[in-house]
């Protein structure tokens, strides 16, 4: 479930919600919000659920189990903030896509 903790907090602060906005919408409470987060708990199946469905991805994204191709991901040698650059590039679209690349080339240049 480590990769469930740091996807979440990821989509949440990537959807610019605080936890207790995130706990209102999936009709939980923020500290559980807190501890699926520290990994110190983990979520019932109809959390993932409402989870999947309020950041528009599967529950296997959420799991770890699928990467944002759809394929199944056992070991991929991707980090998480590797993944959330792929995953927000593809969420990307026209002259932003773009842009995202070409800032990435400056970086790569840069160092």
């Amino acid at each position: 479930m480590n990769k469930f903790k740091d996807r979440v907090k990821a989509l949440r602060l990537e959807n610019n919600l605080s936890q207790s906005a995130l706990a209102e919408k999936i009709k939980s409470s923020q500290k559980i919000i807190d501890y699926w987060e520290k990994g110190s708990s983990e979520p019932k199946a109809s959390f993932i659920t409402a989870l999947a469905d309020t950041f528009g991805c599967t529950s296997d994204f959420l799991l770890g189990r699928e990467d944002d191709f759809g394929n199944v991901n056992i070991d991929s040698d991707l980090t998480e903030d590797e993944k959330l650059l792929v995953h927000a590039y593809r969420k990307s679209e026209g002259e932003d896509k773009t842009a995202f690349i070409g800032f990435a080339k400056y970086l790569a240049d840069k160092y």
